[in-house]
């Protein structure tokens, strides 16, 4: 292999880093999703939070909101299925994406 080689295997591994980076920062954009006027993130750290709570509190019981606003939960099972089906609907989109990078390399 000459430099140039070198290069354009260089720049192929760039490009699919970068694609991969912004592919991720799009879906983690997607998982905000909006519940009784708030905006929350449907990731993994907010869906085990509100699943915890949900098991040790009685309802309703109060968490902060992305803007930092507490939001009163009377109904955790209705946020948790909204979390848990947000963010499989964009992991599953992610995936499908991150998959066609796997057979680039």
């Amino acid at each position: 292999m000459d430099i140039n080689d070198f290069k354009k295997q260089s720049e192929k591994s760039y490009g699919i880093a970068l694609a991969k980076q912004n592919a991720l920062e799009k879906a983690k954009s997607k998982m905000i999703m909006a519940y009784e006027g708030h905006l929350f993130l449907a990731n993994a750290e907010t869906i085990n939070l509100v699943k915890t709570l949900s098991e040790l509190h009685t309802s309703p019981f109060y968490i902060l909101d992305t803007n930092d606003n507490p939001v009163e939960i009377a109904d955790p099972k209705i946020l948790l299925e909204k979390l848990i089906t947000k963010n499989q609907e964009v992991l599953n989109t992610y995936h499908e994406t991150y998959k066609q990078f796997a057979t680039l390399r």
